[in-house]
């Protein structure tokens, strides 16, 4: 039991389908949302506000149950039309990028594609009734700093281990040529 009060995310956000093609956009000045990782670009947009935009099918190819990249956007953005966007109804009530977290909507989407064909599609209705522990705002805002934190950490850690395994790579060579000789 939660020492929160409970709400489903369909009480706490709107949930709106992204209406650009990602081949069809003229690039442009506004981010585009699509669910790869990194975003392209978009002479209009759809959205000026805080969501997360969650896919509604699998960026890593047919047969395949993960729904990977799950975005956090802010401001002026285009979402394409394979994605949707989780709009907080009341910012005073829940910070969008606290739905980004274990705790909201990445928590959902895992439980939600579980189920069904091998192809991982997201049924948005199957979202809204995913209940989530309701923090305070200025907790929610703290949970989501030291998240940003350790990812950061993470990040970090990650480019040394692909740095030292490539200078690894590198004296490779030379260290058999001595052990041999």
């Amino acid at each position: 039991m939660t020492k929160y009060p409970q709400k489903t995310i369909g009480e706490l956000c709107n949930i709106i389908k992204g209406e650009t093609g990602i081949s069809s956009a003229t690039p442009g000045e506004y981010p585009l949302v699509v669910t790869a990782k990194e975003r392209k670009t978009s002479a209009t947009y759809q959205f000026d506000t805080q969501a997360v935009c969650i896919p509604l099918v699998s960026s890593s190819g047919h047969g395949k149950k993960s729904l990977n990249y799950v975005h956090y956007q802010e401001g002026k953005f285009a979402l394409a039309t394979i994605l949707a966007a989780v709009i907080p109804k009341k910012h005073d009530e829940i910070y969008a990028a606290f739905l980004n977290s274990n705790y909201g909507i990445r928590n959902a989407i895992s439980y939600t594609t579980g189920v069904g064909s091998s192809q991982g599609n997201l049924n948005v209705n199957r979202v809204r009734p995913y209940v989530i522990p309701l923090p305070p705002l200025a907790e929610q805002k703290a949970i989501v700093e030291k998240v940003d934190y350790l990812i950061k950490i993470i990040d970090q850690l990650e480019a040394q281990i692909k740095h030292r395994k490539q200078l690894a790579e590198e004296l490779m060579p030379t260290v058999l040529t001595e052990t041999f000789e």
